[in-house]
């Protein structure tokens, strides 16, 4: 749970007696993650897993047991993320360990060689005769090839710490991204959106390029899980996801918000090049049909509803994103299946 959790025993208490009944009014298992997740969203100790829930519970999602262990992993501490990082330190520690005995092991043949060397080079300058010198270069020659083979190995188990290094560093990339990845969709998720609103706000200031949102929202959601039940509603999720990927090219981001929320960030664009990439999206996700895999029956066609808005100078991102959420409210508001401007 969070580091700033201070909350007191009673309350505490209180927290948990509501986590465990809410995890036997679901029909849950009483597992520590499920517990977790349910205190944190009963002692509103992180608000991202109130959120989660309350737009699964707004939408009708049945609470599975995938489903919260998902949210879980995804906006708390997950149990791969802590493995990952737990056996780096061990391996990281046990290569510096490896490494720092490598470089004492040739420290000491560099030593030892270099003094083999002096002494070899003192008796070839008083020798005067060619056994001794025969001698002496065997010697030589011996000491040599012994320092080539120390080096060879040394080379061998600097390469096998480099492989070992570079497959943990491949381990932590897909742990990385598997946390900042929305695992329904494969969009970005609301974790790595608050990363790249920070980085294009500064980039759009730092070079003085337009940059726009589009905050858009499956019209009618609720319908399809109505009507049709969640895993058609996940289908419609789905493909929206892929318009976006499908649709979006270079620097434009996009990611999956929350429930059936989308967000699309457009970098060196200003409002009317927003309003005519959300319309394109709006009539390409129109455009798909969604058919019922049990049955192969074409359902009804997906709409979304959009509101875009222009980042201001000096304009907080917080209050970007919110004018680009009421100019899709007021999209709502006029019928849905359209797009509004946030002027």
């Amino acid at each position: 749970m969070q580091d700033n959790y201070k909350y007191s025993i009673t309350n505490a208490k209180q927290f948990a007696t509501e986590a465990f009944s809410r995890l036997e009014r679901e029909g849950l298992p009483a597992t520590p993650d499920l517990f977790e997740l349910f205190f944190s969203y009963y002692s509103d100790n992180n608000s991202e897993v109130v959120r989660s829930i309350d737009i699964m519970v707004s939408q009708n999602f049945e609470l599975t047991y995938d489903r919260c262990i998902e949210l879980h992993r995804r906006l708390l501490n997950s149990d791969r993320s802590q493995e990952t990082l737990a056996k780096a330190e061990t391996i990281v520690g046990s290569t510096l360990a490896d490494v720092d005995g490598m470089v004492n092991d040739v420290k000491s043949s560099n030593e030892d060689f270099s003094g083999s060397m002096d002494k070899i080079n003192k008796d070839v300058s008083s020798s005067v005769e060619p056994e001794e010198l025969k001698n002496l270069l065997s010697d030589m020659m011996s000491e040599t090839q012994k320092m080539m083979s120390e080096n060879q190995a040394l080379e061998q188990k600097l390469e096998k710490s480099a492989t070992t290094m570079q497959t943990l560093k491949k381990e932590m990339k897909e742990v990385r991204e598997e946390a900042y990845t929305d695992a329904l969709t494969g969009l970005a998720n609301r974790k790595k959106f608050d990363l790249e609103v920070v980085r294009l706000v500064s980039e759009s200031r730092d070079k003085s390029e337009p940059l726009s949102v589009i905050f858009m929202d499956i019209d009618h959601f609720k319908s399809f899980n109505d009507a049709y039940g969640h895993q058609v509603g996940d289908q419609v999720l789905r493909l929206v996801a892929r318009c976006l990927n499908d649709s979006l090219k270079g620097r434009d981001f996009a990611c999956r918000y929350g429930g059936e929320e989308f967000i699309v960030m457009l970098p060196e664009t200003d409002i009317h090049g927003a309003e005519k990439i959300a319309n394109i999206l709006r009539e390409t996700i129109k455009s798909k049909e969604i058919r019922n895999r049990a049955t192969g029956e074409t359902l009804t066609r997906v709409s979304i509803s959009g509101g875009v808005a222009l980042l201001n100078n000096d304009e907080d991102p917080k209050e970007w994103i919110e004018r680009s959420d009421k100019a899709l409210y007021q999209a709502k508001r006029k019928g849905r299946d359209r797009i509004e401007k946030s002027e």
